[in-house]
């Protein structure tokens, strides 16, 4: 089993705005957890013993919230952060971790999808083709499908427009895959696509295959409308409240209601996201919405999604 991974942490979310000018996607609570604690989980359970993130948009934020989650697994894994200066993309992310990884082999994750990815088949798949440079999890019929596969599953090409000499079918890749530290010597200095590192590694016979799974869950948290279908289907029709959460008002449907939030009397919520620290005041009434700060008096939202940032 491969064991150690990477998660990539540290872009800027822009279609998340403006949720994510009070903090970055990572760090979005999905069912009162946030990505990275979910990640740390899944991947504690299929023997990772170590993990690195990377960091660059509110990095502060993100340092000491790595810290706090470090120490929370403290005997489970280790939690280590790469922090970046400058956004280096998806290829000079990784190389620039690279002392950090210290592994042959490890997982590749981005850290804004949610799935119940089988990682332990994907390493397996990864580790019975020695010399293979990566191993990519692949869906289908699910999101754009830009990745074409020929025989055995080898990734003949990325984002071509026209079929392929050789390929068989089209996929979407899912946001985890297994690697070689090869990698680290085709990876040019500074900012870097992946996906163009693999498309040049391939032209000079580079071996990259996918593994094609059929998940119960797959969620790109691409949008706020991503972020609130997220919720909405984990929570199945039950409302989660933080045990800090103080509730008053009237709560129908599915609802999920952060750490130190306040429903007053009088307001009324149905199918949202309560934010850690956030107030519905009584009188509100909210349906289908995502909630990052106060709302006052008799503010009304019907439908949508909705987010009430202070200074925006």
């Amino acid at each position: 089993m491969i064991k150690t991974a990477m998660l990539l942490a540290a872009g800027f979310g822009q279609r998340l705005r403006p949720l994510t000018l009070v903090r970055p996607k990572p760090l979005f609570h999905v069912l009162n957890k946030t990505m990275l604690e979910w990640w740390a989980e899944f991947l504690s359970s299929a023997g990772v013993e170590r993990i690195v993130i990377n960091a660059h948009y509110m990095a502060p934020m993100m340092l000491e919230y790595i810290d706090k989650l470090a120490v929370s697994f403290k005997n489970k894994l280790e939690i280590i952060p790469s922090l970046e200066e400058e956004l280096m993309g998806t290829g000079g992310g990784l190389k620039k971790a690279a002392p950090l990884l210290n592994a042959d082999n490890f997982l590749v994750i981005n850290a804004d999808i949610f799935s119940d990815f089988e990682l332990v088949k994907i390493s397996r798949q990864h580790l019975s083709a020695p010399g293979r440079l990566a191993t990519l999890g692949l869906l289908e019929n699910i999101g754009p499908a830009n990745v074409s596969v020929g025989e055995e599953g080898r990734i003949l090409a990325f984002r071509q427009p026209e079929k392929v000499e050789g390929e068989l079918g089209r996929r979407t890749y899912c946001g985890v895959m297994a690697m070689s530290s090869e990698i680290f010597e085709l990876i040019p200095p500074g900012f870097s696509d992946i996906i163009k590192v693999f498309s040049e590694a391939m032209d000079e016979g580079a071996e990259i295959h996918g593994w094609t799974y059929d998940p119960a869950i797959w969620q790109d948290m691409g949008t706020i409308g991503d972020y609130w279908r997220l919720n909405e289907t984990l929570a199945a029709g039950r409302t989660i409240i933080h045990s800090t959460a103080k509730v008053e008002g009237k709560l129908s449907g599915w609802n999920v209601i952060g750490a130190q939030a306040v429903i007053e009397k009088g307001a009324d919520v149905e199918n949202c996201v309560i934010w850690p620290g956030s107030v519905v005041a009584a009188g509100a009434s909210l349906k289908k919405a995502v909630i990052s700060g106060a709302i006052p008096e008799d503010h009304k939202i019907d439908g949508g999604f909705f987010c009430d940032v202070p200074g925006c």
